[in-house]
């Protein structure tokens, strides 16, 4: 039986509200637990939501056995809303979880990103060195500038300047149809593609660059997957890039071995490993 026929969780639908007249609420779930331990804000990655996936499934399930609070949130970039998303966004976007789960009675808050969630909760600590976020988790981190170099191979170059010249011409949300990528707007597309873009920098693994990281002082936990279908650097040079950049109080790495992007089979285990670390026991 899969954990989506067996997924069963006691919590409640809840709307985040954004502040301006023209923003709508953000779309999440709250599990409930005990407010004396930290919220665990899940922030998923490219076209996800709050609900897609086993991974989120299995976070809910094993914070409710644990009495610990969840909060799993679209944000703006939640299915296609990512093609044509404005990565600072995930700014104002954290903002209205984290103050959202103030008025839960949450005093303390534990981010966790999956994919393109790392980059934006790294962003947002690494700008805000925020009290409340005792600790961060980042999963199935992803080089995104590379990825694309790596699937649009001697191509990469024309769709750069494509996007550049449509931009120019005030047409910065027009699909850009290039082969092997979603179906991200000129704006989008350089986002992750143009070195200059915050969100292209973020996580410049090919040029060894963690710059927002090195900024980062609260402990973290890098969860890699072994397997990964989108990962262009092997996974013990990722680790060892990570504790070189890293800064802060304490940082933590588990390699799962063999492990897709979506840490499918695994599930229940990346888990329990995540959460008790965040309780305060060593990784395995």
């Amino acid at each position: 039986m899969s954990i989506y026929q067996r997924f069963a969780v006691a919590g409640k639908l809840v709307e985040i509200p954004l502040p301006g007249k023209r923003n709508r609420p953000l779309d999440g779930f709250l599990v409930p637990g005990d407010r004396r331990r930290p919220l665990l804000i899940f922030v998923h990655g490219m076209h996800s939501n709050f609900y897609r996936s086993a991974l989120k499934k299995a976070f809910m399930q094993e914070c409710r056995r644990l009495r610990m609070g969840m909060l799993s949130f679209n944000n703006r970039g939640a299915e296609s809303g990512t093609n044509d998303e404005r990565f600072r966004d995930c700014l104002a976007d954290l903002d209205a979880a984290i103050a959202f789960g103030k008025r839960q009675g949450y005093k303390s808050f534990v981010l966790a990103g999956h994919s393109t969630g790392c980059q934006k909760i790294v962003y947002y600590q690494a700008l805000h060195k925020s009290a409340a976020v005792r600790a961060m988790v980042l999963l199935a981190i992803g080089d995104d500038m590379a990825i694309m170099k790596r699937d649009l191979k001697q191509r990469f170059d024309f769709w750069v300047r494509r996007a550049c010249m449509l931009v120019r011409r005030g047409r910065a949300s027009d699909p850009l149809e290039a082969p092997v990528i979603p179906p991200f707007s000129a704006r989008r597309f350089l986002s992750i593609a143009d070195p200059k873009e915050i969100e292209a920098g973020l996580f410049d693994l090919e040029n060894g660059k963690l710059d927002y990281f090195r900024r980062v002082r609260c402990p973290v936990l890098v969860v890699i997957a072994g397997g990964d279908e989108y990962e262009t650097m092997k996974p013990e040079d990722m680790v060892s890039l990570f504790r070189i950049r890293y800064r802060g109080s304490k940082l933590d790495t588990k390699i799962m071995q063999k492990a897709d992007h979506g840490f499918h089979g695994i599930e229940r285990r990346v888990t329990r490993i995540v959460l008790r670390w965040i309780s305060g026991d060593a990784v395995e």
